[in-house]
């Protein structure tokens, strides 16, 4: 589970810096599930504590980032159409 934590954070860090949204929501959703696999495996065994924290971090970041980028893109489209106008 602490390998599949940290695949699942790569998949979501890649998923951030895509242009469409629903696809940055999804990455967002499997960042979650991520921080729930590394919650889960440094539970069950406390040896495996870099493998978790690496999928801990991959999995907050690409979460963080997944649900950032559209609020961002955004507020920069509102921001450019007000200033067109």
């Amino acid at each position: 589970m602490d390998i599949l934590s940290i695949v699942l954070g790569v998949i979501a860090l890649v998923t951030a810096f895509t242009p469409f949204i629903w696809l940055q929501v999804v990455g967002g959703c499997v960042g979650i599930a991520g921080i729930v696999l590394a919650r889960r495996a440094k539970r069950a065994d406390y040896r495996k504590s870099l493998t978790t924290a690496i999928g801990m971090l991959c999995s907050v970041t690409g979460a963080l980032l997944c649900f950032v980028a559209p609020v961002l893109s955004l507020f920069s489209n509102v921001a450019l159409f007000f200033m067109t106008r």
